[in-house]
């Protein structure tokens, strides 16, 4: 029987706006539950009629003659099983009783009560287990449709809702008049498409790779750990019983209750499962595999494998030199057309998000080569223009940029320098450098003090942004441009990064005392304005603006309307003075309030 679920069409192809990763992984793990459920009733059942019939059995024996027994309890027990899945009820593994359905997988342990277990093991079938997972793809659609219904009311009612909390923030400030946008010059989506600078981390990747079940399977067969699974009589499992066992969990369950210790070939294999496409519940099992076991996948987790890892995805040879800056592409057209034209290759999202999560989990056992070179790989992701737009994988994303600045931030002082110079060196786009700051969580002490000191590696002292003699510099009236327009382009949930962002530039601009001493420009007319005036006067304006709809950007709780009310006061210290001092800025960088 073929078990191969149906999934990877139609989550590929949902282009709902609602999708969330989070909704497919929920639908693996009730499909999983749903089969270890069905499997332990099972065996209750047949252990009560069979518990004064004791015979010694094994797993593969247990496995191979209990189809006759099964059949007509599988009406009765469907129902249950069904509404236990959707409660995503992990009763069985925390069950006491002793009737684990797993126990009869185990028959090497010596305690007299796993033996009793073993004896009294149901006679369970393969086929069985087959059309268990079989019959769960109608239940992974009866989930699809109510969640789909759950989403579309949801959906409905926040329509309804006047001016919720949570509103669209973009669109609240464009309704108000005489709002400068300041936040605007750290999103320059303002421009023409075409004229502004494109990375692609995808670009040049032409193969589809495929989950390769076959040697996977094969190499699982010839390991050691299959002796938690088979007797001493026992026959080899073929491909499709060691993918069931994979994907209805038992394999992991067992293989951490008898502590088995994987082959590199093996976990090279499994950590390529994870990658690729073609399979979800193969990926979806072999993630859940490599997070139980991760002190065995960390351990060997090195440079090579990290960007192996990277590729397998669909990262293009030029974005894995990390010794390469990015270097940026000027195309007309949106990329979807673009890449519809040219048949270039189309990311796999789900996979993705499953090697994010699992970077994520396997980041306590990295080095610091591994921290500094995951560091550099997920700054080039994160920059691609198809990620900047894709929607699924957000969440997953800043999750793993979130942790693993948490993990450099617990490293010595030098690893840190190494990454802040390497980041600098590798984006030197200024469009590049305004994205990535934007992207950069602050949600620590640390990663908040590591945005500002980036910030200032990507502006201070740098020609291309302070300018030469007279000229006052292309960074402060790009500024200014933007403070006099009335655009305003901010996501969701980001203003505090985005507010804070533009105080840390203008202060590091401001602090340039080549900047400050050419702080003059010249009108249309000939008239001479001094940009630094214009800037405190919009400035002004939007402070007022920022304590009238605090609520409504979400920065009340942040620091940085306090940073914006001591920028102000700075700037007119800096008018009245003429000049700007270094020492200033280096206070303003030690200041741990910002």
């Amino acid at each position: 029987m073929n078990t191969t679920l149906s999934i990877v069409e139609d989550s590929q192809g949902d282009e709902d706006s609602d999708y969330t990763f989070e909704a497919d992984l929920i639908r693996h793990k009730t499909r999983r539950a749903a089969l270890k459920i069905e499997l332990d009733n099972h065996s209750r059942t047949m252990s009560a009629r069979r518990s004064k019939r004791k015979h010694p059995t094994t797993a593969a024996a247990s496995l191979s003659n209990h189809h006759d027994h099964h059949r007509h309890r599988e009406t009765s027990t469907s129902a249950s099983s069904l509404s236990s899945a959707l409660s995503l009820d992990h009763s069985s593994s925390e069950d006491d009783s002793g009737d684990d359905i797993l126990a009869f997988l185990q028959p090497k342990q010596s305690s007299s009560r796993s033996r009793s277990l073993q004896s009294a093991a149901p006679k369970l079938t393969m086929a069985d287990i087959q059309d268990r997972v079989a019959k769960n793809k109608a239940r992974d659609e009866e989930i699809r449709r109510a969640q789909k219904l759950l989403e579309e009311s949801e959906a409905s009612n926040r329509k309804k809702q006047t001016q919720p909390s949570s509103a669209n923030i973009g669109a609240y400030l464009k309704t108000q008049e005489g709002v400068p946008a300041i936040l605007n010059v750290l999103n320059p989506s303002s421009g023409k498409s075409n004229q502004l600078p494109r990375w692609s981390f995808f670009s040049g990747a032409t193969v589809t790779h495929q989950v390769p079940l076959d040697e996977l399977c094969a190499s699982i067969r010839d390991s050691g750990c299959m002796s938690a699974f088979l007797g001493p009589n026992d026959h080899e499992l073929d491909v499709e019983n060691i993918r069931d066992l994979l994907v209805s969990g038992a394999m992991v369950d067992c293989l951490e209750s008898c502590s088995s210790t994987l082959e590199p070939p093996l976990c090279q294999l499994l950590l390529d499962a994870v990658c690729l496409r073609g399979d979800e519940d193969i990926s979806f099992s072999c993630l859940t595999l490599i997070t139980t076991l991760h002190e065995q996948f960390e351990s060997i987790l090195d440079q090579r494998r990290i960007q192996r890892i990277f590729e397998l995805i669909g990262g293009s040879r030029g974005a894995l030199d990390l010794s390469k800056p990015l270097e940026p592409s000027y195309r007309e057209g949106d990329i979807d057309t673009i890449n519809e034209q040219s048949g270039s290759y189309s990311p796999n999202w789900w996979n993705i998000c499953l090697v994010l999560t699992m970077l994520r989990k396997l980041l306590q056992g990295l080095n610091d080569d591994g921290l500094r070179i995951l560091w550099g790989l997920v700054v080039r992701l994160s920059l691609d223009e198809r990620r900047m737009k894709e929607r699924r994988g957000q969440p997953e994303f800043l999750s793993l940029m979130e942790n693993l600045l948490e993990k450099v931030g617990r490293r010595s002082n030098s690893l840190v320098q190494t990454i802040l110079s390497e980041t600098q060196a590798s984006v030197t786009d200024r469009t590049f450098q305004v994205q990535l700051l934007g992207l950069l969580p602050t949600t620590s002490g640390f990663s908040h003090d590591f945005r500002k000191r980036l910030a200032r590696l990507f502006f201070s002292g740098n020609p291309v942004y302070i300018g030469p003699e007279p000229s006052p510099g292309v960074l402060m009236g790009s500024i200014v441009a933007t403070l006099k327009s009335k655009q305003v382009r901010i996501s969701k949930g980001e203003s505090h990064a985005q507010l804070q962002n533009i105080v840390d530039i203008i202060n590091i601009a401001v602090d340039d005392a080549q900047w400050c001493a050419n702080v003059l420009e010249r009108d249309e007319n000939g008239h001479s304005e001094n940009l630094l005036e214009i800037l405190i006067l919009h400035l002004k304006h939007s402070k007022e603006f920022i304590q009238d709809a605090g609520i409504q950007l979400n920065i009340e709780k942040s620091n940085a309307k306090d940073s914006f009310v001591k920028l102000i006061i700075r700037l007119e210290s800096v008018r009245q003075k003429k000049r700007g001092t270094q020492t200033v800025m280096d206070k303003y960088f030690r200041s741990n309030s910002g």
